[in-house]
C-alpha cells in the first residue's frame, strides 16, 4: 500500500508491505505459455539444438500453420528469404547462427514464406539463452511482421498527381 504522507518524513520508507497477506499471491509465477500466449508478437522458443519447444497462437498464424513440436528445427517457418528473394536454408537462420556460433543479429528484415506460397515481411529478434554458468540451454525468437510502407507512399503520390491534374 502506498502512504501519501511518507514523503514527508523519509522518502526510502514510501511504500508500507502489508506482511500477512496469504502467499498465494506473492508467489503465483505464470507458466511460459501463459506469460506468451496473448502477444501480439510471434514468440517462439527451442532448445540448445534448435528443436521446436514452444510457440504461440501468433506464431502458428504468421507461419501459417501449426508445427509438431519437437520435430520442426530452427523456425516454424516453410522457408525463409533475404529481402531480395535469397533462398536463407533453416540451418542458417538468424536464431539457428545464434545457437551454433553466439553471433545475435537482430534488426535486419527477412521475408517468411507460408505453405500457401505467400510472403510476409518480419524482422527476427533472436536470443541465445544460456544458464548461471554460461552453458548455451535455449533459444527464442520474436518474429515482428513489418507492414509494408511501399502501398501507402505509391497512395500518396497518386493521390498529389491527382490534385495536380484537377488544378491544372
Amino acid at each position: 500500500m502506498f502512504r501519501d504522507d511518507a514523503f514527508q518524513d523519509d522518502p526510502a520508507d514510501a511504500f508500507e508491505y502489508v506482511l500477512d497477506r496469504p502467499d498465494r499471491c506473492w508467489n503465483y509465477e505464470p507458466s511460459r505459455a501463459e506469460v506468451f500466449k496473448e502477444f501480439a508478437a510471434a514468440v517462439y522458443t527451442t532448445d540448445a539444438e534448435g528443436w521446436l519447444t514452444y510457440y504461440n497462437d501468433a506464431a502458428a498464424e504468421l507461419w501459417g500453420f501449426r508445427p509438431v513440436l519437437g520435430k520442426a528445427r530452427w523456425c516454424g517457418s516453410w522457408r525463409l528469404y533475404e529481402p531480395d528473394g535469397t533462398l536463407v536454408p533453416h540451418g542458417e537462420s538468424p536464431l539457428a547462427v545464434a545457437l551454433q556460433t553466439g553471433v545475435i543479429t537482430r534488426g535486419q528484415q527477412m521475408l517468411l514464406e507460408r505453405p500457401d506460397g505467400t510472403r510476409v515481411p518480419i524482422i527476427p529478434s533472436p536470443t541465445a539463452l544460456r544458464d548461471r554458468t554460461g552453458t548455451l540451454v535455449a533459444g527464442s525468437n520474436v518474429l515482428l511482421r513489418v507492414s509494408s510502407a511501399r502501398p501507402r507512399r505509391r497512395l500518396g503520390r497518386e493521390a498529389a498527381r491527382s490534385r495536380l491534374a484537377m488544378t491544372a
